[in-house]
Order: structure tokens, then sequence, then C-alpha cells
């Protein structure tokens, strides 16, 4: 009986592990002289309303339904043909092993995240320049909680999956941000984040 609950305590992370989104794709099985259809609904019939190129890389599908994936064109959204994708290798961004940039309204905020070089910059509407500062901590997703954190020059950003808007255009996200900042002027902004750096 301990042998099972051993085995089963062990399976466990693994069973709860469901694929993380948004994640980078690269367009694959496209001819060179061909472009991927970006449609307005996840339907072969439906309007084509942006194109990706054959040899698109690190494409961020926010999610996927019944084989189509979410992703941005322009100042709005549509959808590819999961199998002319593939997942590019790599950590889940939530593990917090990957560059986001967030961004917020009402106050305008931006936050970028680079763990390639252990730092985070932050501009509010406070900042007369971005205050850059050391990644002091993190705390990356766990197999059953998603959710990820991190420390700010004065305060922390906690990220979840989750529909977000930035309320300026209809393109849609797939990281929801919390920022609390401690300081003279506590305050928390809460905006969306996507994949990269500008």
């Amino acid at each position: 009986m301990i042998r099972l609950a051993v085995a089963l305590l062990w399976l466990l992370p693994a069973a709860l592990r469901a694929e993380v989104y948004p994640a980078p794709h690269d367009v694959t099985g496209v001819a060179a002289d061909d472009v991927l259809n970006i449609r307005a609904l996840p339907d072969a019939g439906s309007a084509v309303i942006g194109t990706l190129a054959p040899d698109a890389t690190g494409v961020e599908v926010l999610y996927e339904t019944e084989g189509w994936g979410l992703v941005n064109t322009g100042e709005g959204n549509g959808f590819v043909a999961m199998r002319f994708l593939s997942r590019a290798e790599g950590p889940d961004w939530n593990a917090l092993e990957t560059p986001l940039t967030c961004l917020g309204t009402e106050p305008f905020w931006s936050l970028r995240i680079d763990p390639a070089k252990g730092e985070t910059r932050l501009q509010t509407p406070m900042d007369e320049a971005p205050r850059i500062a050391p990644i002091a901590a993190s705390w990356p997703a766990l197999p059953w909680s998603q959710t990820a954190a991190l420390t700010l020059p004065e305060g922390i950003a906690v990220l979840a999956p989750a529909a977000c808007s930035d309320g300026m255009s209809d393109q849609a996200y797939g990281i929801a941000a919390d920022l609390f900042l401690t300081g003279p002027d506590p305050a928390r902004l809460s905006g969306c984040c996507r994949l990269g750096l500008p």
C-alpha cells in the first residue's frame, strides 16, 4: 500500500501538468513561396485577416481550441491551424526563464523581465526614468499552480495565465500581471504580459 501511495505521489505532478499557454511556436510545413493564413474564426472557410511567413519563428499562441491557435495580428487577433505550427523548444513562460513584457493602462506602466540579465526594468507614471533592478528572488510555477512571481525594485509582480486585454486594442494576451509596489507611494497596478522583449 505504501508503494502505491509513493508511486501515485511521483506521478501526480506529471498528471497535473497541462499544456502551458501562451507559448512560442514556429511555422512548419508551409511551402517557401506560400504563407500561413490567420483567420477571423477557427474555421478554414473564415475570412483571412493576416498571414505568417513560412519561416516565422516565435509566434505567440495564446491558447488552442479544436486544432486552432489564437495569435495576435496587427491591432487584433485571429486563428491559425495548429497543424502548421510546432511548439518552440524551451521552458514554459511561468518558469521565469524567458523574457516577458508587461503593460498596463490607467495609469500607464511597463515592466520588462529579462532573466538572461537577471533584471527587471519598471517604468511607472511616478518614474522619470525606468527603474532597473536585479531579480532578488523569483517563485516559478509549480505543477499544481501555474502562477509565478518575482521581485521588483520596490515590490513584487504576480503573473498568472488568464485571458487579458490592454483595454486599448483588440489584441489579446494570455498572462495577467498584478504589481504590488511598496516604498513611499504604495500602489497596485494591473495589466497584461506577452512573450519576449520589444
